[in-house]
């Protein structure tokens, strides 16, 4: 095997120091200008490569943010990263991504895999399996920032950015109502996740405001976010006594599942059904009926997490003074309501 090159081989061949080469590589204005030319020129000849870890180890600084979140492939959490990583990268800093597939056992190998590798700060959302915290105490007690995005635990003192989740399933609902809807139910996600626990309580708390009340079995509480899943979850409440007019899906994958399944059934959405999402995935914009629901500025909270969690790790936000921001989200109408 190849051994790797080092700074010390560039020195050797241009017969110069190791400080100077390191400093030429940093771009120090210690060194002239010529002589970092020289270095730059050689490192690429000799197929110089740095090693990170060895710099961080040095440095005490890997200038690298461990980001976890549940899955890669919905608009929320890749539009979140887009913002965190826009930030990192403006501050010179690398972004490791992860995601747990919605697993505590791969959250919490994760986590320790993040933490040995020296990274400066973490970014997490935590999976729905998520119950037991003991992992994230260990992460901040071994001085590692930790800031929790979007699915949150408060028993964790921590910085951490969310939606009002109950607000926006509130207003959804008396938007709902105001359209003339009185049967109208719900359908969320695992009530193991704070997220899904505030979005049913809005739901509850704006019927609740309107004196309407919930109908037995029109709360459904789904063990994963699938279109799928969704489908058959409503075919079921269809076949229901008492049918809804209109139905709040936890997230737009939920509600584009339904649409499909109550397009399969011959159900007219609205004037039979009213469907509503949250998240405004761009997908349900493109689909007919469109879907309405409530936009997350999911781009601007990744890159407020990522200066919140930058700041920290500066030392211009003291660790001592947590940063708590919950995000507003906006009503988007369209057809489908």
């Amino acid at each position: 095997m190849k051994k790797p090159i080092t700074i010390k081989d560039i020195a050797e061949k241009l017969n110069v120091s190791v400080a100077t080469v390191s400093r030429a590589l940093r771009n120090s204005p210690e060194i002239k200008k010529e002589t970092k030319q020289a270095v730059l020129k050689m490192a690429k000849e000799m197929n110089y490569h740095p090693n990170l870890l060895a710099s961080s180890l040095s440095s005490k600084k890997s200038r690298i943010l461990g980001v976890v979140v549940p899955t890669i492939n919905r608009f929320f959490w890749s539009n979140s990263i887009a913002g965190i990583e826009k930030v990192a990268y403006e501050e010179n800093y690398k972004v490791m991504i992860f995601q747990s597939g919605e697993s505590y056992l791969k959250e919490v190998e994760i986590v320790d895999t993040l933490a040995n590798s020296r990274v400066d700060g973490i970014i997490l959302a935590l999976s729905k399996e998520t119950s037991d915290y003991s992992h994230l105490r260990e992460v901040m007690e071994r001085g590692i920032p930790l800031l929790q995005f979007e699915r949150v635990c408060r028993e964790i003192e921590t910085s951490m950015i969310q939606t009002d989740d109950f607000a926006g399933a509130s207003e959804i609902i008396s938007h709902l109502i105001q359209q003339g809807r009185r049967r109208i139910a719900y359908m969320g996600g695992p009530l193991t996740l704070g997220v899904c626990q505030e979005r049913l309580a809005g739901y509850r708390d704006a019927l609740k405001t309107h004196k309407l009340e919930i109908v037995d079995g029109f709360e459904l509480e789904l063990e994963d976010f699938s279109y799928e899943i969704a489908g058959e979850a409503f075919k079921k409440l269809w076949r229901q006594k008492t049918k809804p007019d209109a139905l709040f899906c936890f997230a737009d994958i939920l509600a584009i599942g339904v649409l499909h399944a109550a397009q399969e059934m011959k159900i007219k959405v609205p004037e039979e059904l009213a469907i509503a999402g949250f998240g405004n995935d761009v997908t349900g914009r493109f689909i007919s009926p469109s879907i309405t629901t409530m936009a997350q500025p999911s781009f601007e909270m990744g890159e407020l997490a990522a200066k919140i969690l930058l700041e920290t790790i500066s030392g211009e936000q003291d660790t001592r003074l947590l940063v708590k921001e919950t995000i507003k989200p906006t009503l988007i109408l369209r057809e489908s309501s």
